[in-house]
């Protein structure tokens, strides 16, 4: 019985985990088709364990939309934050460890995040910024 599940689950391509390190749905349905299968007929399977399988299932779904949705919330508040610091003074630690200092020009969007061109030619990871301040105003005249 165990070879003939394992066999059918050997020859499927192997599932990517989730932030949630679950299987997803389609290898969930295709296990429970399995062990529906190859059950003994002699000692069926549990309706209250099939049950729990399914709540259990459910909540992981729940959670891995939540997850989706916090990444998303994440993004756009990382990208507000980066555009909310152009035209300002910032404080940060450079890539290299160094702490710099500049007025913020302008704001790249990579898959690591946002990331601040400094008027000085430097670019630090929006996560590194320690201190936003207003630019002080020279004096006229």
């Amino acid at each position: 019985m165990i070879e003939a599940v394992g066999g059918a689950a050997a020859n499927q391509p192997a599932q990517a985990g989730n932030g949630l390190g679950q299987l997803d749905s389609n290898a969930f349905l295709q296990l429970l088709v399995a062990q529906m299968k190859y059950q003994n007929p002699l000692a069926p399977t549990d309706a209250t364990a099939m049950l729990e399988q399914t709540a259990q299932f459910t909540t992981v779904e729940t959670l891995q939309a939540i997850s989706e949705t916090n990444q998303a919330l994440l993004g756009f508040q990382q990208t507000t934050m980066a555009l909310g610091v152009v035209g300002k003074n910032v404080n940060a630690i450079s890539l290299d460890g160094i702490p710099v200092e500049g007025v913020a020009e302008s704001v790249r969007f990579t898959a690591d995040g946002p990331f601040i061109q400094l008027d000085n030619g430097m670019e630090i990871p929006m996560a590194n910024v320690i201190e936003v301040s207003a630019v002080p105003e020279e004096p006229a005249g």
